[in-house]
């Protein structure tokens, strides 16, 4: 037990150092251009936002009117059916968006990072950088955290923007509400700390995300087929760790709420 719990210690301590050099060359290297080149950033940029457009717009569409189509029924039953609007802008605003845009981008991105990063760790890559000189946090880790960091929120955005869409959509032509009240109600019910708020949120999963996953494949030893146990281990923990860290702030949104800091 002593062993296991030293083990653990360890790995949290070696964790803790990776994630702060990891910030420290990202920032850093917004800067310095000889931490790890402009080329690198934009590639990663574009790796984890662009190519992530199409399925953020179609599952938040697709999430948007799902929650129209379950939740109008059941407020038809006791209050009039246009409030669905200020439901949905709320929910999808300051949870869902930040939330399903972060467990999509963990299993499409991390993933991607843990089994490249393992991959060359497994290859010995990463101690071949070591040995010529160049910091393997600045250069492979540094672009990919300042990627994620830019580009999720980013994400998370088009993914409000399509829950909201879809979630019209269905409010509009398959319940009858009216453009209006519809326009009436998003507008008493959503305030604008409820989108800071959320994006705020896919900031800290960025950060999760990216410091979990290349941390795992950081330390992937032995054959090939531990990549593949890494990468799921990785993945498991991001979404424990994303969906407590919800937990944690939206406590923190809630007694800001009633200290009245925010609306």
């Amino acid at each position: 037990m002593g062993s296991w719990v030293n083990r653990q210690l360890a790995t949290l301590g070696a964790a803790v150092r990776f994630g702060g050099a990891a910030i420290g060359f990202g920032i850093r290297g917004l800067f310095n251009k000889r931490i790890y080149p402009r080329h690198d950033l934009i590639v990663q940029m574009d790796y984890t936002g662009a190519r992530s457009t199409v399925i953020m717009v179609l599952l938040g569409f697709l999430v948007g009117g799902s929650l129209v189509l379950q939740t109008t029924p059941s407020l038809a039953r006791y209050g009039p059916a246009e409030l669905v609007a200020g439901v949905v802008g709320v929910s999808v605003l300051r949870t869902l968006g930040p939330l399903l845009a972060a467990i999509i981008f963990a299993g499409r991105v991390g993933a991607g990072y843990t089994a490249e990063l393992g991959t060359m760790a497994v290859s010995e890559e990463i101690q071949a950088l070591d040995t010529m000189g160049i910091h393997p946090v600045g250069y492979l880790v540094a672009p990919r955290f300042m990627a994620a960091v830019l580009m999720l929120p980013a994400c998370t955005v088009l993914f409000d923007l399509s829950a909201l869409i879809g979630g019209y959509l269905v409010g509009v032509y398959n319940f009858g509400i009216t453009h209006e009240a519809w326009m009436e109600v998003t507008a008493r019910f959503v305030s604008m700390s409820n989108f800071t708020f959320g994006i705020c949120k896919s900031v800290v999963f960025a950060m999760i995300i990216t410091l979990v996953c290349c941390f795992k494949g950081f330390t992937v030893k032995g054959s090939g087929m531990e990549v593949g146990r890494a990468t799921m281990q990785a993945i498991v923990i991001c979404l424990i760790l994303i969906i407590f860290s919800d937990f944690v702030l939206s406590m923190v949104y809630n007694f800001l709420v009633k200290m009245r800091i925010v609306d």
